[in-house]
């Protein structure tokens, strides 16, 4: 009796062993069952959407060699399915060359505060450039249009320029002149440089002309410098022109106004008179005084008067044919003059009057005086 009794218990003991390790047995098996859920876990975020919009690439047409601008922006989409500039995101400047059918990567830019973005490339040939923007595990990628930008060959020559281009005065009496002045420049690797050795033409078209007419030519210096001074004789517009060079384009400078006013009628004037001029003593010794006097005289209804007013004295040295100013000296009240100076070689002496406003100019006699050592 009492073995049995002992034996039902282990049964019993067994039996519950085995319900205790049935799950075990079942995930043995490889039956399904449900994943572990931890507590205040969350699943990650979807990557948001993208878009490049106002993509660019100017200008539409570039010589070889030349800067185009690329721009754009990135925008990622908001929860509320607005858009908004995204900040601090790579952008990828693509280009596909006419002809080829692939893009391929120039250079990578980041994007500002606002998703704009830009950058300068080098235009080297015709073809297409876009934006990319490459996925990652916040943002899903995007693509812009692209852009097509003509890239032409430089021409074979070289510019030229005229700068610095002045016509001066403005307003001047006919007959007056005028001075021309200006500098032409050529484009070198190093930039804008004085053109020598060229020929510029000055031109003039009338106030009321439509043509324009050839005045005068000058060659420009070392620094590209060309002038002339020419005669007032009508209002009307300036400017100089340069034909242009082997290899060089013409160019032409712009045009400046003079307005030619018709001279005030002079007033009338009386003749002057230098008489009595004489140098002594003669002979002088050398670097000594030689004193001269003479008198200044004018007309007026009763005759000949006196008259006060700057005289010259000029002296001609012998063998010379050109007279030179030595100094300037004053007539009297009544016309009397005096000066002196001391005397280093043999010549011609003279007084010479110039005129003002009411009288014509005159000269004195000529007198010749020894110098001796």
């Amino acid at each position: 009796m009492l073995q049995r009794t002992r034996s039902i218990v282990v049964a019993a003991a067994i039996g519950a062993g085995a319900l205790a390790l049935a799950p075990a047995a079942t995930a043995a098996t490889g039956a399904p069952s449900s994943a572990p859920v931890v507590a205040g876990a969350e699943a990650a975020p979807a990557p948001v959407s993208t878009k490049i919009v106002d993509f660019d690439a100017t200008p539409d047409e570039v010589l070889k060699g030349k800067g185009i601008k690329v721009s754009g922006q990135l925008l990622k989409e908001n929860e509320d399915k607005s858009w908004k500039g995204y900040a601090d995101q790579e952008v990828a400047i693509t280009f596909q060359a006419r002809g080829t059918d692939a893009y391929r990567q120039v250079v990578k830019v980041k994007t500002g505060s606002d998703g704009s973005f830009s950058a300068t490339v080098t235009a080297e040939e015709t073809g297409w450039w876009r934006a990319e923007f490459a996925k990652t595990s916040a943002a899903r990628d995007s693509v812009s249009q692209s852009d097509r930008v003509d890239v032409k060959e430089p021409p074979k020559f070289v510019y030229s320029r005229i700068v610095d281009f002045h016509v001066w005065p403005r307003t001047v009496d006919e007959g007056d002149t005028i001075h021309v002045r200006g500098r032409l420049q050529v484009e070198t690797d190093k930039g804008w440089d004085g053109y020598r050795g060229q020929k510029v033409h000055i031109v003039f078209r009338a106030d009321g002309a439509s043509r324009w007419e050839h005045v005068v030519s000058d060659w420009t210096d070392r620094h590209g410098r060309f002038g002339a001074d020419l005669d007032a004789r009508a209002s009307g517009h300036w400017r100089a022109v340069f034909e242009g060079a082997k290899g060089v384009k013409g160019s032409g400078s712009d045009a400046v106004h003079v307005t030619v006013r018709e001279p005030e009628p002079e007033p009338e004037r009386e003749a002057s008179r230098v008489v009595k001029f004489n140098a002594s003593p003669e002979p002088v010794r050398h670097a000594r005084y030689l004193k001269f006097t003479g008198k200044l005289q004018v007309r007026d209804d009763w005759g000949w008067d006196g008259y006060r007013a700057k005289v010259g004295l000029y002296f001609k040295p012998k063998g010379s044919h050109k007279w030179y100013f030595v100094k300037n000296t004053w007539s009297t009240g009544s016309g009397k003059l005096y000066t002196k100076v001391k005397a280093y070689q043999s010549g011609y002496w003279k007084f010479v009057f110039k005129g003002d406003e009411d009288f014509y100019g005159d000269s004195s006699r000529s007198d010749y005086v020894r110098v001796k050592r």
